[in-house]
C-alpha cells in the first residue's frame, strides 16, 4: 500500500485512508497509478457505496485499472471524462453484467460515448437488474443512439426510474421511438429531454407518453424549438395525474 503515500495525487492517499461510504475526487486529475491504487484500496472493502470520479481526466487505462472494482459501489459518477470514449464505456459494461453489480445510479454524461459504443451498453442493461437511475447526457448518440435505449426500455426486466437524455443529438423522429419503446415501460418515473432541437412535431408523441405512462412524474423538455403554441399543448397536461410535473 505505499503507493498511496507516493501518488502523483495527495488527496487521493488521504481520501483512501480508513472506511468510508463515499469518496469523491470531483475535479481532481487522476492518473493511471493513481487508479490503480484506488482499486486496490475499494476491491476489499464492503462500505464504499458512492464512488464520484467527474471530470477527473481519467483515460481508458486508468478506468481499465479500476475495473474490477466499479461493480461495488452503488453510486458509479464518471461524467466530464470525454476521453473514455466508446472504449472506457465498455468497461462500463462489463461492470454491469458482473453478477455481483450493485451499480443502481450511472453516470456517464459527456464521456464521448456514440451509437457504436451504445450498443454494448445496452445489451450490458438488457441482464442488468440494479441500475435504476442512467444519465447519457451530453454524447452524441443521435437518433440511432436513442434507438438503442429505447430498445433496453422495452425490456420487461428494466429498472431504470431516471433517465437523463439532455443535448444527445435527438431529433421529431428519434421522440417517436422512444414514446414508442414507453409504451410498455412500468418503472421510468424521471425523463429529461432537453436538446434544444425538438419541435411542434413530436408534441402529438410526448402527449401521448404523459398521458398513459402511469409512473412517470417528471418530464423535462426545457430548451427546446416548441412555438408558444407547442409549449401550450404540453404545459395544459400538468397535474393532469397527481404529482406529474411537465416542464417545458
Amino acid at each position: 500500500m505505499h503507493y498511496l503515500f507516493e501518488s502523483q495525487n495527495p488527496a487521493l492517499a488521504q481520501q483512501t485512508l480508513g472506511s468510508a461510504e463515499t469518496l469523491s475526487f470531483y475535479g481532481q486529475g487522476l492518473t493511471p497509478i493513481d487508479c490503480a491504487v484506488l482499486s486496490h484500496v475499494i476491491r476489499p472493502c464492503d462500505t464504499i457505496k458512492h464512488l464520484d470520479l467527474w471530470s477527473c481526466r481519467i483515460q481508458c487505462e486508468g478506468l481499465q485499472r479500476l475495473g474490477p472494482a466499479l461493480h461495488k459501489c452503488q453510486y458509479l459518477g464518471l461524467g466530464d471524462n470525454e476521453d473514455l470514449g466508446d472504449s472506457g464505456v465498455k468497461l462500463v459494461s462489463d461492470a454491469l453484467r458482473n453478477p455481483d453489480c450493485k451499480i443502481q445510479r450511472l453516470g456517464l454524461d459527456s464521456v464521448g460515448l456514440t451509437d457504436s459504443g451504445a450498443e454494448d451498453l445496452v445489451s450490458a442493461l438488457s441482464t442488468n437488474h440494479t441500475v435504476t437511475e442512467l444519465d447519457r447526457s451530453e454524447n452524441k448518440l443521435g437518433d440511432p443512439g436513442v434507438k438503442l435505449v429505447s430498445d433496453a426500455l422495452r425490456n420487461p426486466d428494466c429498472k431504470i426510474q431516471t433517465l437523463r437524455l439532455d443535448r444527445v443529438g435527438l431529433t421529431d423522429s428519434g421522440v417517436k421511438d422512444l414514446v414508442s419503446a414507453l409504451s410498455t415501460n412500468t418503472s421510468l418515473m424521471k425523463l429529461n429531454l432537453t436538446d434544444k432541437s425538438l419541435t411542434d412535431r413530436c408534441v402529438p408523441a410526448l402527449r401521448r407518453l404523459i398521458l398513459t405512462l402511469p409512473s412517470l412524474e417528471l418530464i423535462s423538455l426545457v430548451e427546446n424549438k416548441f412555438s408558444a403554441d407547442g409549449r401550450n399543448q404540453l404545459q395544459s397536461l400538468q397535474g393532469t395525474r397527481r404529482g406529474l410535473s411537465v416542464v417545458v
